[in-house]
């Protein structure tokens, strides 16, 4: 399964948008979004998860997440 941040970064990278720019989007810092892409950030806040997804318009199913009581969650591997 890959990784939320790879995915995340993955989709970033195919809507031609940097860091910078889609932190200060999201209004995280760059050096947030980073560690979020690398895989440093362990659990990180369904909205801004939620947010990521939405500027890069793609859905949290993309990033392998299904939204249950504005709670997140891996979805299953099929």
């Amino acid at each position: 399964m890959t990784p939320l941040g790879a995915k995340i970064r993955a989709a970033r990278l195919r809507y031609g948008m940097s860091q910078a720019e889609l932190a200060r989007r999201i209004h995280i810092s760059q050096t947030a979004l980073n560690q979020l892409e690398l895989g440093q950030t362990h659990d990180p806040r369904f909205s801004i998860v939620a947010n990521i997804a939405a500027v890069l318009g793609v859905s949290l199913d993309d990033f392998g997440i299904k939204e249950r009581d504005s709670e997140y969650e891996p979805a299953a591997v099929a």
